[in-house]
């Protein structure tokens, strides 16, 4: 029966037949074998037999069930057999001239031994990182990834090649500010996750009365937005033309990349493993590379990373959203903690746990206990000390720190909603504040 089903596919699938028995009931196991040749389709005999009666075409499985494959998952299929990655196909525009020589020797040195690469010119670099196409007879073109890694500026050669983080500015969601990452996608990367680090990663001691040791749990754990926003890197399908986009919300972080995940694979999947094997890459080049660089420790296992970072730190799970079929989106959220919500949440708790109408401790100790990264302890504590005495707004901070506004309304928010230091002050115009009184 199963060699009489070959003859309705196209080309012929190999498969092994394995007999065996459990608790004295036999059953077979159909191996289909991993194989080139594809992607494979269902001949038009196929809808001609009444016993099959299958509409011919290139077939795909969602979820649960079997359907002929629509045009743009048809082409995906075209792209997985071909074995084609954007990354790899040589730029018709740039040349080895729009590569940073000073950018490949920084990665060089990072990744290789420097005796090797010292005294290389940029040419004899380029080539021994491949950087080149192998039928440009000039040997001045260069690849995508190469573009994406060496590129002062990737954005002008592939469409959107950046990093755009938007953050909810009050924490109303009526005021997001946009602030976009460019240059190589390493580079972006590391700024990128250092940004959110100092501006939205915040931590909180839990102290307990019937116990010494204290806890110390983070809105969000790094180790997860770091494996997750270089995973939407790696698996970015750059050819489409938009950002990888990061959302900073007071419930969570979503980072959106504007493809699906490589079949075999779904969301659901990424939602249900924590370790993945047999799964394709769309940026071969920049997998391999951000290995090197130690973005990535080995392959297949950042989400896994990431889901037990969450553990670790008492967070929900990670969330991949399942879209409806056709819709070309990968988003992943990693969710608020709740305890470290129950300890900062405006007028319940202040980061001690303890009720805010308890005497405060000094300004500078409660800003230094919240955790706040160095950059942003030291902007507070400047604000404290030159404004304590005062009644201030926006502008104030501005011309303090030298900040945009945009950076010092973020001040504002830290002092008001996570440590409850500050107050607004009636009678004078919106967007006055004052610090409260001990």
């Amino acid at each position: 029966m199963l060699k009489s089903l070959r003859s309705f596919t196209y080309p012929n699938v190999k498969y092994e037949v394995l007999e065996n028995e459990f608790g004295g009931t036999p059953y077979l196991i159909v191996a289909v074998q991993r194989q080139g040749g594809g992607p494979f389709a269902v001949t038009e005999k196929a809808e001609k037999d009444k016993r099959i009666g299958l509409k011919p075409g290139r077939y795909i499985r969602y979820e649960n069930e079997s359907r002929l494959a629509k045009v743009d998952e048809e082409y995906d299929l075209l792209r997985k057999f071909s074995a084609y990655h954007f990354s790899s196909s040589v730029n018709l525009v740039a040349t080895l001239d729009d590569l940073s020589f000073d950018y490949m020797k920084e990665y060089m040195t990072e990744t290789s031994d420097r005796s090797v690469n010292a005294g290389m010119s940029k040419e004899e670099m380029a080539a021994a990182l491949h950087l080149l196409g192998s039928n440009d007879s000039g040997k001045r073109h260069v690849t995508n990834f190469a573009i994406l890694m060496f590129a002062e500026h990737p954005e002008n050669f592939i469409g959107e090649a950046v990093i755009e983080v938007v953050s909810d500015a009050l924490g109303s969601m009526k005021k997001m500010e946009a602030k976009t990452f460019t240059g190589p996608v390493w580079k972006q990367y590391r700024a990128a996750v250092a940004y959110i680090s100092d501006y939205f990663i915040r931590t909180v001691t839990v102290r307990f009365d019937d116990r010494m040791e204290n806890q110390r749990v983070s809105n969000y754990p790094f180790v997860a937005v770091e494996e997750l926003v270089g995973n939407a890197i790696v698996h970015k399908d750059y050819e489409k033309g938009r950002p990888i986009q990061i959302y900073v919300t007071d419930d969570g972080v979503d980072i959106v990349n504007y493809n699906k995940p490589l079949p075999p694979l779904s969301a659901a999947d990424l939602n249900a493993r924590t370790l993945f094997q047999e799964r394709d890459f769309i940026n071969p080049e920049l997998r391999a590379m951000f290995k090197d660089l130690g973005i990535i420790e080995s392959y297949g296992t950042g989400i896994g990373e990431a889901k037990r970072a969450c553990e670790q730190n008492g967070s929900p799970k990670i969330e991949y959203k399942i879209f409806e079929p056709g819709v070309d989106i990968t988003s992943v959220r990693i969710p608020m903690n709740p305890k470290y919500w129950e300890m900062t949440h405006p007028n319940l708790r202040n980061n001690t746990g303890k009720l805010r109408n308890e005497p405060m401790k000094d300004f500078a100790a409660i800003i230094i206990d919240y955790g706040y990264s160095r950059n942003v302890e030291s902007a507070l504590l400047r604000i404290t000390e030159g404004l304590r005495d005062s009644v201030f707004s926006n502008s104030d901070i501005v011309r303090l720190l030298g900040c945009s506004p945009n950076t010092a309304t973020g001040y504002l928010k830290r002092l008001r909603d996570d440590l409850g230091l500050i107050k607004p002050v009636k009678g004078l115009g919106s967007g006055r504040f004052a610090f409260e009184k001990k």
